[in-house]
């Protein structure tokens, strides 16, 4: 009944969203994307679509939503399920968000936390630009945003993160070199002791990337949850060092016992609660690396095609 629940909302907030009245308040061209922020009703949308903005439109793909009535709550489902699972971190005293896109997570966990250092690692000057003038994201003492790749940003950081939220898409793609084994590994040695990984994966179960990406994470991560987020390709998964650092058991009491202290504006329990333990179950052998990573053309090739060779 839960999911039922679920589904039904997130196409109720996909219908405030997206429709005929839509109208384009802004559009450019990046380094790296096609930006466009466009308004419906009350909600404020931000893309990046290859081609004008009238294609767009017709999608229900979006990077971003936030409500203008309440600008600074987390709309899209999503980002709620990836904020319930600080709940699995105790007192976090630093994060990296990789990824910016509007801003609505670092914004929300930086007031959520104000005794938490907020790092960001945007590639694109561009999008920080357009996160401040059109989607409210503030200039917050404990949040620092820097212009660069989150991997190079990762590689040159000094420091070990409590959590790591990985949130960076171009256009419905997640660049390749944030999916890798490699990758991983670097993320896996800048966590602090006890920390996780809770990355956005916009990818449909039926591609054949889907278990690749999974058999990555398991490959570097002993301990791996997933949530499907209801009426969206969306899944968040949330990855520990070893095996049982991340469990789903007490799951939901953590994100409660965090809810009686944090605002969270929604269910983090009922969030926490549709997460599962994929540690080990597979579906391949296969994992992106460095090295190969065919990950454009497996996000659109079917999962029961010929598998690729190498």
């Amino acid at each position: 009944m839960r999911g039922k629940i679920h589904y039904l909302l997130a196409l109720m907030l996909a219908a405030a969203a997206f429709g005929a009245d839509e109208r384009v308040v802004y559009e450019a061209n990046s380094l790296y994307h096609h930006i466009i922020v466009s308004e419906r009703d009350a909600a404020r949308i931000l893309r990046f679509h290859k081609g004008p903005a009238s294609r767009a439109l017709g999608s229900n793909f979006a990077q971003s939503i936030i409500s203008l009535d309440d600008p600074h709550a987390l709309y899209m489902n999503y980002a709620r399920y990836c904020i319930s699972c600080t709940a699995l971190v105790e007192n976090p005293r630093r994060v990296l968000f990789i990824g910016l896109g509007a801003g609505s997570m670092p914004k929300f966990f930086a007031r959520a936390f104000p005794d938490c250092a907020v790092e960001v690692a945007e590639i694109d000057a561009k999008v920080v630009e357009v996160a401040r003038r059109f989607f409210f994201l503030p200039e917050l003492e404990n949040m620092k945003i820097t212009v660069m790749d989150g991997r190079i940003f990762l590689r040159q950081s000094p420091r070990k993160y409590d959590i790591i939220f990985l949130d960076a898409y171009r256009d419905q793609l997640i660049p390749f070199h944030l999916m890798t084994r490699d990758f991983l590994a670097e993320v896996k040695e800048r966590l602090a002791e006890g920390g996780i990984l809770v990355s956005n994966v916009a990818v449909r179960d039926s591609a054949q990337l889907y278990p690749w990406l999974l058999r990555t994470y398991q490959s570097c991560f002993g301990a791996l949850l997933r949530a499907r987020v209801a009426g969206s390709i969306n899944k968040v998964l949330v990855a520990g060092a070893e095996p049982g650092a991340v469990t789903e058991e007490n799951f939901s009491e953590k994100a409660a016992a965090l809810a009686s202290r944090i605002n969270f504006g929604y269910d983090a329990a009922a969030c926490a609660a549709d997460f599962d333990d994929i540690s080990t179950s597979t579906e391949t052998e296969r994992i992106l690396t460095d090295d190969y990573a065919p990950v454009n053309l497996m996000w659109r090739r079917e999962a029961d095609s010929e598998d690729w060779e190498y």
